[in-house]
Order: structure tokens, then sequence, then C-alpha cells
């Protein structure tokens, strides 16, 4: 019988050492890598515009309801009434901010409902993605026949300027100028502070290129070119459709006016043009009072017993 040497020995009985540890290794690697990997967590997605359209709003009625294309509609409150309880989200007050200090941002829209009576009430209205679809986080209350001046926000605020009604005006009528905040406190939104800054006046409208984008309630043709108004310095100018105009205006009370005679340029346009800016201009000097509409510039020209035909302008 052969014998091996005492470093022949040692250097076998390491060789079969190395290998059970490497096929340990081994083992534990095809181990690791069958492990399943980690799901990713989703995060939370902001709300889109169209999502908004499509909310639900809870907190304005008493049971929540979904809004269609920004409006919903309720059955009346007797059978064969006319009235009928409805919710409107006016898109062009959609804002977007992180509201609750918490990422993703917020959508924020001006809210108006009716239960049919002559109110119609005003709410801030805070949202997020609940179950993949658009909800409201908080609504707050801004009043009845409460007029919206301009909606914005700064970080973790949401301020509006509102035509409200002050001491002695009516419900109908309202004059005073106020800011309000409304913020994230206590683990839902809240108005955060409400101050008088002014009343109304046609001085509001200074600075502003107004751009026309509805004629009694209807929108401008397809293709149309937008009527605009300007007015400050006593004066309301613009382009009318076709040609350049320009007349004095003069406010008699808060929301009253009148136009004096227009000057107008003699340019020739298409039959389409022509036809808007004949429209335009006659709602323009039959105007007698403005406000305001969603943060959009309303001017209002009676018709005798009829419906008053309005000039709805954008900023």
């Amino acid at each position: 019988m052969k014998h091996m040497n005492g470093r022949a020995g040692a250097a076998s009985t390491g060789a079969v050492i190395m290998g059970l540890v490497l096929a340990g290794l081994g083992g534990c690697s095809r181990q690791e890598s069958a492990a399943p990997a980690p799901t990713p967590v989703a995060k939370p997605a902001a709300p889109t515009r169209d999502q908004l359209l499509g909310a639900t709003v809870t907190g304005v009625f008493d049971a929540p309801v979904t809004l269609t294309s920004g409006r919903y509609e309720g059955p009346p409150a007797e059978a064969g009434a006319a009235s009928k309880p409805t919710i409107e989200l006016w898109e062009p007050t959609v804002e977007f901010v992180d509201v609750d200090g918490s990422p993703p941002e917020e959508g924020v829209a001006l809210l108006t409902s009716s239960t049919g009576g002559s109110g119609t009430y005003s709410h801030v209205g805070v949202f997020n993605v609940q179950d993949g679809k658009a909800a409201t986080l908080g609504v707050v209350p801004l009043g009845d026949r409460v007029q919206l001046f301009r909606l914005w926000h700064e970080p973790g605020k949401v301020l509006v300027d509102v035509v409200e009604p002050g001491p002695g005006d009516p419900s109908c009528c309202p004059t005073q100028l106020s800011r309000k905040a409304f913020g994230w406190k206590d683990g839902k939104l809240q108005q955060l502070a409400s101050d008088v800054v002014g009343g109304l006046s046609i001085n509001l409208l200074a600075a502003t290129d107004w751009m026309l984008v509805a004629m009694d309630g209807q929108p401008l043709p397809t293709g149309a070119v937008p009527p605009t108004t300007l007015v400050q310095y006593g004066k309301a100018a613009g382009f009318s459709g076709c040609n350049r105009y320009t007349g004095p205006i003069t406010e008699s009370a808060p929301g009253k006016v009148k136009l004096g005679e227009l000057a107008v340029t003699g340019k020739a346009c298409d039959t389409a043009a022509s036809e808007l800016e004949a429209a335009f201009l006659d709602r323009m000097r039959a105007t007698t009072s403005y406000g305001f509409q969603a943060g959009q510039l309303l001017l209002v020209a009676p018709q005798g017993d009829g419906p008053p035909r309005t000039l709805l302008f954008s900023r």
C-alpha cells in the first residue's frame, strides 16, 4: 500500500474543504436569486383636468354626487317641478397646488350649486385621486351669489378675491371685494383668513386684455378671431372682430356702466367676421352692467322683456 506524504495529504484535504465552501456559496447564491423581487409601491398621482370634470363631490349636498363633463343635475325635489338641484365645476378656475402638505398636488376649483331656488352658492373644492378617480378632499363654502373675481395659489394656500354682499347690499347685488385664504389645518380644508380689500369698480378691469369667449351664453363660431376689450383711463377699446374700436365708459354706481359713442375703423372683412363684429358692437353699445362669472368678465345688455344679451370674456 502506498502512503501519501504529509504535504500531498494536506493539499488534498484543503481542496475538499474549498470545494465544500464553494458549493455552499453556490447554493446560497441560487437561493438568493430565486427570491422574488419586491413589488414597487405605486406613487400617488395628482388628478388631471379631465378627472376633475368627472369627480365625485361630497360635502355640498347631503349625499355624494358625480359630475359629468363638470356638471351634475339631479331629479326635482317634487314631481313635475321645473327646478332641479345642480352642481357645476368651473374649469377656468382649476389650479393645481399641494394643499395638504403631502405630495402630490391636489386639484382646486370653484364649485357652484343650486337647489332650485333663487340662490346660487359658491364653494372652494379641493380634489385628490381616490381609487383611481377624482374625489373631493375638502369643500368650503364662499356664500350665496358671490362673484369670483380671481383664484390663485401660493405654496400650501389657495387665495380668492370675491365680490360679496357688504353692509347694506342686497343679496342680488354684491359690491364688497374681499380676499379669502384657504389651507389645510387640523386635518381638513379650512378658511384661514378673510379681509375686505376694496369695492366693486371698473378699475378692477384695468391692465387686462379681456378676450371674448361666449356671446349670449354660446361659444364663438369655429375659426372666429375673438373680439377683445381693454377698460382703463375712462375708455373701452379693442378689436371688434374685424376692426378696432374705442369709446368712453363711465360707472354711475358699482357694477353699473354706460358706453358712449364708439369710434370704429373702416376696414372691410369677410361676411362671417363682419357679422360677428356687428353683433359684438351691438351688445357693447347696449351694455349697462358688468360682473364676474368664475373669474371671467361678464357684460350685460338688457333686452326689453326678453333675456339679457351677454358678452363673456376670459383673461
